[in-house]
């Protein structure tokens, strides 16, 4: 006789479908939290107390339940979101409620795993952990983007050269921000009258990095920048004191961000895979930490496949008859590896990084290639197959045992 208990996880309750052999034996509605949780210990006590458990990844609400099954040393079976759509559609699919999903996922795990699921490999907390952290990461560079597009807005009002295309601030530097904050309009700059007593003031502001010189040459620039914006609203504007505000903010992010990341790279020190990522040429400190965090434990993939499919760049194929589709990726897997992946390798073909495979893969069908994101797409497929091996075998990055020929 075989058990499974079908879980429907919402916002602050969760609809229970227990099965058995194909035959719904009893249904409920518990609340997410200790008393429910509880609850759903008792049923899985009645049932043998190992019964199979069955749910749906709702994000942070099935998080609490994951943690409590864990806890509780209880065997389960989360299902990726697309899986459980899948498994939950029954024809046209016009009667839908919590109840009926609790229902379907018990039912499809007899037919979708004949043998009871086990789950083969346990991740380490540290990985879920480091996630958590990377997603926090994510969510300060959107804010600082936000930030900065606000802050190029007002720009544009108080002191628009100081951006300009040909010989203005990188906006890229930390340098650019800071000296915003200091000098938020254009006037300021051109009320203080003098070149030196502006360089002094960069150098009383203390900023990390900037000496004399630097100072100095900072001092020229806004000089030179300032004589020749044309202000749209006077120095006494609210939009002056916007703009320092901003550039604040955009600082404060940054700062942020870099701190997030110590934070994640302390944690994740004692990863064996944390130094093996840096010796890939292109990979740093915080993109091994990051993609760590994305891919988790990479050693539970068994196969490149299963890898792509994780992070979304494995392929779609529809041939019926004598109709055959073009194929692209699905993008149904880890969105934020995916972007690290892509950026990864957009540096490591930039022809400044030290010699790698997928820099030479790159170049050698750059010319053949009518679709450059295309051929981007394959290189993250051959970088992952490198992290897997790499990992999977204890190896560093050898550019002389690549296969760079191939």
């Amino acid at each position: 006789m075989r058990t499974v208990i079908g879980i429907d996880v919402s916002k602050n309750k969760a609809n229970i479908a227990i099965t058995t052999d194909l035959v719904v034996v009893r249904e409920s509605v518990i609340s997410l939290d200790m008393l429910g949780f509880n609850e759903l210990k008792h049923v899985v006590l009645q049932f043998g107390g190992n019964p199979e458990i069955v749910f749906e990844a709702t994000g942070v609400y099935s998080r609490r339940l994951e943690y409590f099954l864990q806890q509780e040393h209880l065997n389960y079976h989360i299902l990726n979101p697309l899986v459980a759509k899948n498994r939950i559609a029954t024809g046209s699919r016009l009667r839908k409620n919590d109840r009926r999903d609790a229902r379907r996922l018990a039912i499809t795990e007899f037919t979708e795993h004949l043998e009871p699921y086990l789950l083969a490999y346990k991740q380490d907390p540290i990985y879920r952990e480091l996630t958590d952290m990377n997603r926090y990461y994510d969510q300060l560079n959107e804010d600082k983007k936000r930030a900065r597009n606000r802050a190029h807005r007002v720009l544009q009002l108080v002191f628009a050269s100081f951006g300009a295309s040909n010989g203005g601030f990188d906006f890229d530097t930390k340098l650019a921000w800071e000296l915003l904050t200091l000098f938020p309009h254009a006037q300021i700059v051109r009320e203080i009258g003098d070149l030196n007593e502006l360089a002094s003031q960069i150098l009383m502001a203390h900023f990390k990095g900037i000496g004399p010189k630097r100072a100095h040459d900072a001092a020229r620039k806004l000089w030179k920048l300032a004589a020749k914006n044309g202000d749209a609203v006077p120095v006494t504007s609210d939009n002056t004191r916007q703009m320092k505000l901003l550039a604040d903010q955009i600082l404060a992010l940054e700062i942020a961000q870099d701190q997030q990341v110590s934070r994640m790279i302390d944690l994740g020190k004692s990863l064996p895979e944390l130094k093996l990522l840096q010796t890939i040429p292109g990979i740093g400190s915080n993109t091994a930490i990051r993609l760590i965090s994305e891919l988790g434990d990479i050693r539970r993939f068994h196969t490149r496949q299963q890898l792509n499919s994780y992070v979304g760049i494995d392929t779609t194929e529809v041939d019926s008859g004598d109709h055959q589709s073009a194929r692209h990726i699905t993008k149904h897997g880890n969105p934020h590896a995916r972007r690290i992946l892509y950026w990864t390798v957009i540096l490591m073909i930039n022809p400044q990084m030290d010699n790698n495979h997928i820099r030479d893969g790159y170049q050698k069908r750059r010319e053949a290639s009518s679709s450059k994101k295309k051929l981007i797409v394959r290189q993250m497929d051959r970088l992952i197959k490198t992290i897997l091996y790499l990992i999977k075998t204890n190896q560093p990055y050898s550019y002389e045992l690549s296969p760079h020929s191939k």
